[in-house]
Protein backbone atom coordinates (compact mmCIF):
# COMPACT_ATOMS: atom_id res chain seq x y z
CA UNK A 1 0.00 0.00 0.00
CA UNK A 2 1.67 3.18 -1.29
CA UNK A 3 0.45 6.51 0.14
CA UNK A 4 0.61 9.88 -1.67
CA UNK A 5 -0.81 13.62 -1.58
CA UNK A 6 -3.19 14.84 -3.46
CA UNK A 7 -1.20 17.21 -5.74
CA UNK A 8 1.64 14.40 -6.53
CA UNK A 9 -1.96 11.69 -6.98
CA UNK A 10 -3.10 14.49 -9.37
CA UNK A 11 0.51 15.44 -10.90
CA UNK A 12 0.82 11.41 -11.72
CA UNK A 13 -2.70 10.87 -12.01
CA UNK A 14 -1.94 8.52 -15.30
CA UNK A 15 1.33 6.92 -13.79
CA UNK A 16 -1.45 6.19 -10.53
CA UNK A 17 -3.76 5.07 -12.50
CA UNK A 18 -1.44 1.95 -14.15
CA UNK A 19 -0.19 1.35 -10.78
CA UNK A 20 -3.38 0.62 -9.20
CA UNK A 21 -4.93 -1.39 -12.53
CA UNK A 22 -1.50 -3.35 -13.86
CA UNK A 23 0.65 -3.40 -10.24
CA UNK A 24 -2.62 -4.02 -8.45
CA UNK A 25 -1.31 -1.80 -5.90
CA UNK A 26 -3.42 0.40 -3.43
CA UNK A 27 -2.59 4.26 -3.18
CA UNK A 28 -3.99 6.23 -0.19
CA UNK A 29 -4.72 10.17 -1.20
CA UNK A 30 -3.94 12.51 1.54
CA UNK A 31 -4.49 15.56 1.95
CA UNK A 32 -2.49 17.42 4.62
CA UNK A 33 -1.39 14.20 5.86
CA UNK A 34 -4.79 13.40 6.45
CA UNK A 35 -5.90 10.12 4.08
CA UNK A 36 -9.44 10.86 2.36
CA UNK A 37 -9.85 8.28 -0.68
CA UNK A 38 -8.14 5.39 -1.59
CA UNK A 39 -7.53 3.90 -5.09
CA UNK A 40 -8.11 -0.12 -5.60
CA UNK A 41 -7.90 -2.20 -8.58
CA UNK A 42 -11.65 -2.68 -9.63
CA UNK A 43 -11.68 -6.40 -9.52
CA UNK A 44 -10.69 -5.68 -6.15
CA UNK A 45 -13.74 -3.39 -5.56
CA UNK A 46 -15.95 -5.63 -7.51
CA UNK A 47 -15.40 -8.52 -5.04
CA UNK A 48 -15.55 -6.28 -1.98
CA UNK A 49 -19.42 -5.27 -3.66
CA UNK A 50 -20.12 -8.92 -4.15
CA UNK A 51 -19.07 -9.91 -0.69
CA UNK A 52 -20.94 -7.09 0.80
CA UNK A 53 -23.83 -7.66 -0.87
CA UNK A 54 -23.76 -11.41 0.16
CA UNK A 55 -24.07 -10.08 3.78
CA UNK A 56 -27.25 -7.64 3.43
CA UNK A 57 -28.62 -11.01 2.07
CA UNK A 58 -27.83 -12.77 5.05
CA UNK A 59 -29.01 -9.84 6.88
CA UNK A 60 -32.44 -9.88 5.04
CA UNK A 61 -32.99 -13.78 5.84
CA UNK A 62 -32.17 -13.12 9.30
CA UNK A 63 -34.61 -9.93 8.75
CA UNK A 64 -37.74 -11.88 6.98
CA UNK A 65 -38.02 -14.65 9.89
CA UNK A 66 -37.46 -12.53 12.74
CA UNK A 67 -40.74 -11.63 14.84
CA UNK A 68 -42.29 -8.30 13.87
CA UNK A 69 -42.70 -6.49 17.27
CA UNK A 70 -44.42 -3.39 17.91
CA UNK A 71 -41.36 -0.63 18.56
CA UNK A 72 -42.91 -0.05 22.23
CA UNK A 73 -42.19 -3.64 23.09
CA UNK A 74 -39.26 -3.70 21.95
CA UNK A 75 -38.01 -0.26 23.60
CA UNK A 76 -39.53 -1.43 27.21
CA UNK A 77 -37.09 -4.84 26.65
CA UNK A 78 -34.56 -2.68 26.11
CA UNK A 79 -34.75 -0.51 29.03
CA UNK A 80 -35.39 -3.37 31.36
CA UNK A 81 -32.10 -4.85 29.92
CA UNK A 82 -29.94 -1.95 30.59
CA UNK A 83 -31.33 -1.38 34.05
CA UNK A 84 -30.80 -5.17 34.58
CA UNK A 85 -27.38 -4.79 33.59
CA UNK A 86 -26.59 -1.40 35.21
CA UNK A 87 -28.19 -2.65 39.00
CA UNK A 88 -25.72 -5.64 38.77
CA UNK A 89 -22.93 -3.26 37.80
CA UNK A 90 -23.57 -0.84 40.47
CA UNK A 91 -23.92 -3.97 43.14
CA UNK A 92 -20.45 -5.26 42.05
CA UNK A 93 -19.13 -2.07 42.89
CA UNK A 94 -19.98 -2.23 46.62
Amino acid sequence: MTRMGAREARAKFADLLGRVYYAKEIIIIERAGRPMVAVVPIDLYERWMAEREARFQVLDRIRARAPRLPEEEVRKDIEAALQAIRTAHAQGRD
